[in-house]
């Protein structure tokens, strides 16, 4: 709700299997878990989640920086509790006996499972959807339960068992790519393309849906006025001499779209390069490309830029194996799905 981020159905699913393994470990208090150690932890996950929503609101920042600034406020009420329930020697006491072993976990606590992690954790936050990075913090008590089995040689009943499994197994509908793991029977081999071909007006539609799909999959706010506006104002970005546009049909339905504008100064921009998950790795996306970059050559224009959702690993792959040099960084301010975007250029 605050982010505006919008679920997919299979991270729903994914969230409903995972909450379903929570209820079974809540089950099991009243043995060695207590209702305010359960409460504590509750109430942590509640924190958790108001600190990601922030954190992914906060702007553009070095999340390194950041963290380690942040880092320097969790010790003040953290000594302020100790002071209460050992007193004043309380700390003194505790850094004069503390062992190596002691002090080697609390640097590693400090320093790798907090700055790091939470400075890496920041900015896969800042680059995907919250509903795709959130849910590996379920991971938490599974790690240290198994941590716990491991080290100290706890064992746990069956229903607690079957409760971590039930989160794992939420996380995994979620984070899977089970579209690509699945067989396709329509899917061609490896290595070959798709025809490209020219586009007009007509083939508006069928790139918004397009589109809508590939929105879908990452689980972003879709709204095509404010998402595509120039594909309901076809003519007036791409038809000849402003543009092209290229689409990639597969039973009637397009599955690939790329378009370019000219641009003042004599270079072009591309924009919508957009494809079916399936497709992707199998030569069509470079295809669409080339057809941009020979529509270039034909108009006698020296350079290409595009910009790319910083999400879109894949294409940036793509970008860069066909010569792209990767430009700089920009935020687009007040866009529903928190959008910052990578440029690239090269000469064609």
């Amino acid at each position: 709700m605050a982010l505006r981020e919008r679920p997919t159905a299979r991270q729903i699913s994914g969230v409903a299997v995972a909450f379903a393994g929570l209820v079974l470990i809540v089950l099991t208090i009243g043995h060695d878990l207590t209702v305010v150690g359960f409460c504590l932890a509750m109430g942590s996950a509640i924190s958790w989640g108001i600190g990601n929503v922030l954190l992914k609101r906060i702007g553009e920042v070095a999340m390194l920086d950041l963290i380690v600034w942040l880092s320097l406020v969790p010790p003040l009420p953290a000594l302020a509790l100790s002071l209460v329930l050992d007193g004043p020697m309380g700390f003194p006491r505790a850094i004069a006996s503390a062992s190596g072993l002691a002090i080697a976990a609390t640097l590693y606590l400090g320093v790798v499972a907090t700055i790091f992690a939470y400075a890496i954790w920041g900015r896969l936050l800042r680059h995907y959807p919250a509903a795709t990075v959130t849910p590996f913090a379920l991971l938490v008590p599974v790690v240290g339960g198994y941590s716990s089995a491991l080290v100290f040689g706890e064992r746990f009943g069956p229903l607690r068992l079957a409760g971590m499994a039930l989160v794992l197994i939420g996380i995994a509908v979620i984070v899977l790519p089970w579209d690509r793991m699945t067989i396709d029977q329509r899917a061609r081999p490896r290595g070959t393309a798709l025809s490209v071909r020219p586009a007009g007006r007509a083939d508006a539609p069928g790139v918004i849906e397009l589109i809508g799909r590939v929105y879908l999959e990452y689980g972003f706010v879709y709204v095509p006025e404010v998402e595509v506006p120039d594909l309901l104002r076809f003519d007036q970005h791409y038809a000849a001499p402003r543009g092209a546009f290229f689409v990639v049909r597969e039973d009637n339905v397009v599955v690939g779209s790329v378009g370019v504008a000219r641009l003042d100064g004599g270079s072009a921009e591309l924009h919508r390069l957009y494809l079916d998950s399936r497709l992707r790795g199998r030569g069509t996306g470079r295809a669409l490309v080339e057809a941009v970059l020979e529509w270039c050559r034909t108009q006698n224009i020296p350079r290409l830029i595009l910009w790319s959702d910083t999400r879109f690993e894949q294409a940036h792959r793509l970008y860069e194996r066909m010569g792209f040099q990767r430009t700089g960084e920009r935020i687009l301010p007040d866009d529903l799905n928190q959008t910052r975007e990578y440029g690239f250029e090269r000469p064609v």
